[in-house]
């Protein structure tokens, strides 16, 4: 039976999503979550279903012996490779069996997988360790780790203990990983970011390599976006090396 990928998008070579890697980011339809200010809402829902062989040619496509042409995508820049494959979304996770097969075959073509995720599907994160075909997740925490506090930063209940049990599940497995938190004026607030910190500190996350805040766009306009001088200003106060990211980039 076919394996069908219902798919938002393809970013053919990316320098942002995994720093520090050339990777191709595959974007999957459906979330599970209403942010209020998603950045990519658009794939929230809809249907584009793709079979993955047809995927897998458009981002490996056979050339002479099979090289890729992500592999080799210009004559001045040869030395620039694509390492690793990141799925995002949307929410990827929620698309198991396709973020399985996915995973299948980035491994088999030697190259490593991240995995943007909100953590709502702990169990899909297990399936992909189970496999040995995760190298690396973005772990986005949308708010403190308090109910009343994820229920107005997502717009579902009970999402928090599944992506307590995803950072649990990283931790346990030593998967290197990366916080990511998007900033909008008082959402997180400071005592909330301190929050995040405190939890941070207590599962003592070995495999933890960096925390980013990341400045949240208003999808049409709604507010200012928290400035970096503000962003710097609320890592200062964290217990962490903190990043500053500034979202411009749409899916496309």
């Amino acid at each position: 039976m076919a394996m069908i990928v219902n798919l938002g998008g393809i970013v053919p070579l990316s320098t942002v999503d995994w720093p520090g890697r050339v990777s191709a980011v595959i974007f999957l339809r459906g979330c599970p979550f209403r942010c209020p200010f998603c950045q990519n809402a658009e794939l929230q829902s809809g249907w584009t279903p793709v079979d993955i062989t047809e995927l897998m040619d458009r981002l490996f496509p056979r050339r002479g012996a099979g090289q890729s042409i992500l592999h080799e995508f210009s004559k001045s820049s040869r030395s620039l490779l694509i390492d690793s494959v990141v799925l995002s979304g949307g929410e990827p996770l929620a698309q198991r069996e396709a973020a399985l097969a996915i995973a299948r075959e980035v491994k088999a073509r030697g190259l490593d997988l991240g995995v943007e995720t909100n953590g709502y599907h702990p169990e899909t994160l297990e399936a992909l360790v189970s496999e040995g075909c995760l190298s690396r997740v973005f772990l986005d925490i949308k708010a403190a780790p308090r109910e009343d506090a994820y229920l107005r930063a997502t717009g579902i209940r009970d999402a928090l203990p599944r992506v307590l049990r995803s950072l649990d599940v990283i931790v346990e497995n030593k998967v290197p990983f990366e916080i990511r938190i998007t900033v909008f004026p008082g959402m997180p607030s400071e005592d909330e970011l301190k929050e995040i910190s405190d939890l941070l500190q207590h599962v003592t996350p070995r495999s933890l390599e960096s925390v980013v805040l990341q400045q949240g766009i208003p999808p049409r306009g709604e507010f200012e976006p928290v400035s970096e001088e503000d962003l710097r200003r609320l890592a200062q106060s964290l217990k962490f090396n903190i990043r500053i990211r500034s979202l411009r980039r749409s899916v496309p």
